[in-house]
């Protein structure tokens, strides 16, 4: 037989549905040392042409080859469910890595960049007042860390303030941008704001792990159960790491809602445990304050699961279990003072 050598250059294959373009370079007889040579030469140059095409797509050959085995696997059943609804539905896509956003800043901008970090970090709000209170530049990240400051020094008002400033000029915005302000307008119990920064960051492809952290959070301000579940699902649909923290925000999202749920509390702590991460004081302080409507037995079970992880109480945990307790209604549970 005639010996051939093709090679074929697939172009956006996965992405479009279209016939991709595609190169054919055929050899059709290498009889001889020069024949040889002209098939590696064109080999080579079919080569450096495929690698030259993908630099020049930044990674989208890549992305598109994972997409397509991903479209292959079975559809993921979410997992963390309190309920039979299964929350808010999330359709856009999402990066699983942090979307990086280069910034130029000039020295004096980093400089204020981190005096700002440094202030916040401090608690001392009056020098990030002094240190923020000029800037009339565009970096981001200058704001950023004043919202930080804020949040930190629990300035939630002026925190809101400072991201409005962002919205009224260029600045062009990043994960962190929308991180920061999510938990601020969480405290603030602004559900619109919560809602309009989420889809925008959805929108913009700046949903991250660190984002969901500041969306989660919120819903558990809020003691929006159903929010908070459904953040942790979209975060396992889209293999993102999830971590202690994340069940802990959802955990007091069973606390702070109107009817404070320690059975959902319960179950996302058991979730928490088949994931094999481990929970530490906070989680129970949350738990304690989920049980303020539990029955006794129930309220006195979070101090035995604390002793099956060998996690020490704090006076926050004090505090958070002697407020559960005194908040149960009266009657039925409390059968002597003893018991109690």
């Amino acid at each position: 037989p005639v010996p051939v050598i093709q090679i074929h250059l697939f172009w956006n294959e996965f992405l479009s549905a279209s016939s991709a373009p595609q190169c054919t370079i055929r050899v059709s007889e290498c009889r001889n040392m020069a024949s040889r040579r002209l098939a590696f030469t064109c080999k080579a140059i079919a080569l450096a042409l495929l690698s030259n095409m993908c630099f020049k797509t930044s990674g989208l050959f890549a992305l598109s080859q994972r997409d397509h085995q991903q479209t292959r696997r079975k559809p993921h059943k979410p997992t963390i469910l309190v309920s039979e609804q299964q929350g808010i539905g999330f359709h856009t896509q999402a990066s699983n890595e942090r979307s990086q956003v280069q910034h130029r800043m000039t020295a004096t901008e980093k400089h204020l960049t981190s005096r700002l970090a440094d202030a916040g970090r401090k608690a001392d709000w009056s020098s990030v007042e002094l240190i923020y209170e000029e800037y009339t530049g565009q970096a981001t990240p200058v704001y950023t860390a004043a919202m930080t400051a804020a949040y930190r020094c629990a300035r939630y008002e002026e925190g809101a303030a400072i991201f409005e400033r962002i919205q009224n000029c260029t600045a062009v915005m990043d994960a962190a941008a929308y991180t920061i302000p999510l938990k601020i307008f969480g405290k603030l119990h602004r559900q619109g704001m919560i809602d309009k920064l989420w889809a925008e960051a959805l929108d913009a492809n700046l949903v991250d792990r660190i984002t969901c952290a500041g969306r989660v959070d919120a819903a558990g301000e809020q003691g929006d159960i159903e929010g908070a579940v459904s953040v942790l699902d979209f975060m396992r649909d889209k293999c993102f790491e999830v971590d202690a923290a994340h069940f802990n925000s959802a955990m007091n999202a069973c606390k702070n809602s109107d009817k404070p749920s320690h059975s959902e509390a319960c179950f996302l702590l058991d979730k928490l445990l088949e994931a094999n991460l481990t929970p530490h004081v906070d989680t129970f302080n949350i738990l304690a304050g989920a049980h303020a409507r539990a029955p006794l037995d129930e309220l006195k079970r979070v101090r035995a699961l604390m002793a099956e992880q060998g996690v020490q109480a704090d006076k926050v945990f004090v505090e958070s279990y002697l407020t559960s307790l005194f908040r149960k209604p009266p009657a039925d549970e409390w059968a002597n003072l003893k018991e109690v």
